[in-house]
């Protein structure tokens, strides 16, 4: 059973650089139920910390409310912010994740809903000054990014060349295509969403690459170029009491990136079986379904220590272990049990973007 990074005798690293944003999740009555850091590059990296790993991002957010808030909660999760200043002329993104049903996908906005400013993402955010992060980058065990910019790029080409195991998960395409080649060029895990990249990158990708294309409720399938040029599925695992999918992607990532360096440790990507990239994502697989009885995108992190998390996701995997099961078909009936509630939930009726710290 795979555990803690916490019980090594090094804990391994991780530096990011990507979309991080301040997640806020409404119900039906517009009243918070869930507010933390979020965003790919946030979520991963916070849910490693809280697996135990040394977790370092490296992107700037604002001086508003909202940035303050996300450096904060960095802080309160052993999350090394030295990397993460804070800039007057940036403005931190916010997303708000509004009430739909837990069978259902969730449904997402930059704009507040009560004075309908929007807070997105900007590449400044990841290439203002992260030139001074290079030498701290490339002495990391993992990169992980999620948004093609010219630092990000830059980043990973970077923690490559000094032995990282790179990590990219692209939103989307993007206009820049030079930019794109080389973002894969330097990442050895591809990781993306058949919604939002429909097809396959193998027309893009070295022998080397391990590449992963989830397919929502029907789980997802890899394959490693240098071994074979076949799709191995992984239907998506089952759990009762769904309260929101929201972050399961993100849990399956940081599972996937924590559960291999356990069952492969000190190998190279390339060395790695198929048998190991197998089983360190049915392991991330299993937490990420697990993640999705909480409210939030890591709401499972505010219900229980990390040893626990990681011993019930292991008994969802070994109790379903080896049927074809899913978890959220949209034709399915309800699911049965109690979604377990977020500790410390905050209610607000009058919610705007520029009350929120």
């Amino acid at each position: 059973m795979w555990t803690t990074a916490e019980t090594k005798t090094t804990r391994p690293s991780i530096s990011g650089a990507g979309f991080v944003t301040l997640d806020v999740t409404l119900d039906q009555a517009s009243r918070v139920i869930y507010r933390g850091v979020g965003g790919t590059t946030g979520n991963v990296l916070s849910i490693l910390a809280f697996l135990g790993w040394h977790s370092m991002p490296v992107v700037r957010v604002g001086t508003d409310r909202i940035g303050i808030s996300v450096l904060r909660e960095f802080r309160e999760l052993g999350v090394d912010v030295r990397h993460m200043g804070a800039e007057s002329t940036l403005e931190t993104p916010l997303i708000f994740q509004f009430a739909t049903q837990p069978s259902s996908p969730p449904r997402y906005g930059f704009e507040c809903p009560s004075c309908g400013k929007a807070r997105r993402f900007t590449r400044e955010l990841v290439d203002t000054g992260f030139q001074a992060a290079l030498d701290d980058v490339s002495s990391t065990n993992v990169f992980f990014f999620d948004r093609v910019t010219r630092g990000a790029v830059e980043m990973a080409e970077v923690a490559r060349d000094g032995g990282a195991t790179v990590f990219f998960e692209p939103s989307s395409v993007g206009a820049d295509a030079g930019l794109f080649a080389r973002a894969l060029r330097a990442a050895h895990v591809v990781k993306y969403s058949a919604d939002r990249i429909p097809g396959s990158l193998s027309e893009l990708l070295d022998s080397g690459f391990i590449e992963i294309q989830t397919m929502g409720a029907k789980g997802l399938r890899f394959r490693k170029h240098s071994l074979a040029p076949d799709w191995i599925t992984l239907p998506a695992l089952r759990v009762h009491g769904v309260a929101d999918t929201s972050g399961a992607g993100d849990w399956c990532s940081a599972g996937f990136i924590h559960a291999l360096q356990q069952v492969a440790e000190g190998c190279s990507p390339q060395e790695l079986s198929y048998n190991e990239i197998f089983d360190s994502l049915r392991s991330a697989q299993a937490i990420a379904a697990l993640s999705c009885r909480h409210h939030g995108a890591r709401g499972l992190m505010r219900a229980a220590r990390a040893d626990v998390a990681l011993s019930d996701a292991f008994q969802i995997l070994r109790e379903q272990l080896p049927g074809p099961i899913r978890i959220d078909c949209l034709n399915e009936p309800a699911f049965g049990g109690e979604a377990m509630p977020v500790a410390s939930c905050e209610w607000h009726r009058d919610l705007c973007c520029q009350a929120l710290a």
